[in-house]
């Protein structure tokens, strides 16, 4: 008994797990998107004006861009909830 329900709690760990995963990877994708399309805007150019492989590449670009911003950004807020100051 003991072992079934410590099996279904590893199981229901892992499938929560990956259920974060693919929504924070979604999450990241959808924000790089919407800053490619921005960037195509400024420099006035259509999606069609690139490649495949360079979609990949500024889309990649984009997606490492936003994890440095997510990452400073969480840091940040849990450097001053640590020091006891209240969201800005």
């Amino acid at each position: 008994m003991l072992d079934k329900i410590t099996r279904e709690t590893i199981e229901g760990t892992k499938s929560a797990k990956d259920f974060t995963i693919k929504k924070w990877k979604k999450f990241i994708r959808k924000r790089a998107l919407k800053r490619v399309e921005k960037l195509m805007a400024y420099a006035q150019k259509k999606p069609e004006d690139y490649t495949k492989e360079e979609m990949r590449k500024l889309i990649e670009k984009e997606e490492k861009e936003v994890i440095s911003t997510l990452t400073a950004t969480v840091g940040i807020g849990v450097v001053l909830t640590m020091l006891g100051i209240p969201k800005l």
